[in-house]
């Protein structure tokens, strides 16, 4: 049989789990195709969606929450949103079910199983749809009275499932890998070579491949008890992982493969969203406790799984360690044997035999209404970027100077040549201003973005120095990509993006993901410009020194740091605008 998996890159949840369940059927000798969701949108369009997901977790989390409960509240606006996401995703999915020639297509993102029920409503889809709820609440954006089979991680959200939709509802269990599975090593090797000592109480903290939510809470109370070793897994958070570092009293690491021996050699888990890593740790037969969960989806989760006796539910700081205590003592086994049960069935057992399911629906075929829907899609697209590009260049949305400021904001880009030269380096540090390299050079010359830094220029990221045609992965590239080689050479965080074109709405969301100050220089200048003799105090300078040698450069700065003293400015780096 031909199975298509359809996933989101929307974390590494609904991943996780269309890896698995594609392993387990191609080793019974099916053919397997997982595709993901964000690529079937118009315009390149379906990163922004992650951008915006991640964005609303960091910085608005009560927005999400709020958005989460509205369609309990509201359940008619399920039909708008699934009609929305049929219509920018749908032909594409359909266009892929039938080139790989599927007998069955799974979904493990509730997105992409509303597109496809609709489809399957519409009579647009004649093989099943099956859905595997990756997490134990169910929300009702997670099912689809279209969808021929629904599949759930514990037999409580099976139940929740069947009183939303008429088709068949199971509860095969989670979808964890088997390496989760394995006693081996012992717990005293996995201890030694994660770096812990033999007789330490270690607790696993995560958050997501995102590493969002209150993690610096748990770690600070579990490093002050004196009884837990916090070992924090930060994923793809850079900036939480140094933070934590810097608190020590714990062990730190980023986005690791390495979880199973992580769990092996810790006492418990902490976790705050519910997802994969909460499955591999009952695969583990590791206490979980659900601390300080984010809005949504995390805190229902929690309940859940709480009320399930899966995972205990800690609401208040001063509980937490008592409740270790508990789970890690005589409550241990109820709660490993509670968890065990959970992988009774096999998800792969139950999409293959999805086949044989009676269709909710006939097929009728009706003529595709997505005009409207299209049209939305790409007004939202040039708002998001020819109107950001615009507002931005009006300062909005990006950095302002502080009012009544006595400084002049100044960064000078530079050439390999330039970064290289002692004498530029001198310059740039006397005057106090900022360095702006791209992403080539920062990767190419780390030595020299290393020597600048190490002088006390503040070096800045300028983009990557080549040009990209997508806008969602140039802004990836530019903002994210290049900051991370600048930090790489460094050593420290870049601070500001000074961006050498029109910015958009994806490098706004992508410089706030990666805290990173958009400047845009309302004056550019070349050395030797005469513009620089009227330097105005409370603007952004930037100059752009790469079609000039070293020397010459040299020489503009010097003109430049004595046309500021003659003006009363103080010339300053651009991050501190």
């Amino acid at each position: 049989m031909r199975f298509m998996i359809v996933s989101a890159s929307m974390g590494a949840g609904h991943d996780g789990a269309a890896r698995e369940l594609s392993r387990r059927l191609e080793s019974e000798g099916h053919n397997t195709r997982v595709v993901d969701l964000l690529d079937a949108p118009p315009l390149r369009i379906g990163p922004v969606f992650r951008i915006g997901y991640e964005a609303q977790l960091r910085f608005a989390p009560w927005a999400y929450q709020l958005t989460y409960r509205l369609w309990y509240r509201l359940p008619f606006l399920i039909g708008p949103v699934t009609r929305f996401v049929n219509a920018i995703a749908g032909r594409r999915l359909l266009k892929w079910i039938r080139e790989f020639n599927a007998d069955v297509v799974v979904s493990t993102y509730p997105l992409a199983s509303l597109a496809l029920g609709r489809r399957r409503q519409k009579g647009k889809l004649a093989i099943p749809v099956v859905t595997y709820i990756t997490d134990f609440a169910v929300h009702p954006l997670l099912v689809h009275k279209f969808v021929d089979l629904h599949l759930c991680v514990h037999p409580q959200s099976a139940v929740k499932a069947a009183g939303r939709v008429p088709g068949r509802v199971a509860a095969p269990g989670p979808l964890v890998a088997p390496r989760f599975f394995s006693r081996r090593p012992s717990v005293a090797e996995a201890r030694r070579r994660v770096g812990l000592r033999p007789d330490a109480r270690a607790v696993l903290i995560v958050a997501g491949s995102w590493g969002v939510g209150d993690v610096v809470e748990t770690f600070d109370v579990l490093s002050r008890s004196d009884k837990y070793t916090p070992v924090v897994v930060c994923g793809r958070n850079a900036p939480l992982a140094e933070q934590l570092r810097a608190r020590g009293g714990g062990l730190v690491f980023g986005w690791t493969d390495d979880m199973p021996l992580l769990m092996r050699a810790c006492d418990a888990v902490v976790q705050n969203a519910g997802g994969l890593t909460c499955m591999e740790a009952f695969a583990s037969g590791v206490p979980v406790l659900s601390f300080r969960p984010i809005p949504g989806h995390g805190v229902e989760n929690a309940e859940d799984m709480h009320a399930a006796g899966v995972a205990a539910y800690v609401r208040d700081p001063i509980d937490l360690v008592p409740t270790l205590d508990v789970v890690t003592g005589g409550q241990r086994t109820a709660m490993r044997s509670a968890a065990k049960a959970m992988f009774a069935g096999d998800a792969a057992a139950e999409a293959r035999d999805a086949q044989s399911l009676e269709s909710l629906t006939p097929l009728r075929p009706r003529r595709s209404r997505v005009a409207i829907s299209i049209a939305g899609v790409a007004a939202f697209y040039a708002t998001f970027t020819v109107g950001v590009g615009v507002a931005a260049a009006h300062g909005v949305g990006v950095s302002r100077v502080p009012r009544h400021s006595d400084n002049v904001f100044i960064a000078v880009r530079v050439s390999g040549a330039a970064a290289r030269d002692a004498a530029v380096e001198n310059a740039l540090a006397r005057l106090g201003v900022s360095a702006v390299v791209d992403g080539q050079l920062a990767r190419q010359d780390t030595e020299a973005i290393t020597k600048l830094s190490n002088a006390g220029v503040e070096v800045v990221n300028g983009g990557t120095g080549h040009r990209v045609r997508i806008r969602a992965e140039r802004a990836e590239e530019d903002v994210a990509g290049t900051g991370r080689a600048i930090g790489r050479a460094t050593g420290e965080r870049c601070l500001a993006f000074v961006p050498n074109r029109r910015v958009n709405g994806y490098d706004l969301v992508a410089a706030r993901l990666t805290h990173e100050k958009v400047v845009v220089g309302p004056t550019i200048l070349k050395p030797g410009d005469n513009d620089v003799l009227r330097l105005r105090a409370g603007r952004v300078y930037v100059i752009d020194g790469r079609s000039v040698d070293p020397a010459e450069l040299v020489a503009a700065l010097d003109a430049l740091g004595a046309t500021a003293a003659s003006y009363h400015v103080v010339p300053a780096p651009v991050s501190s605008s």
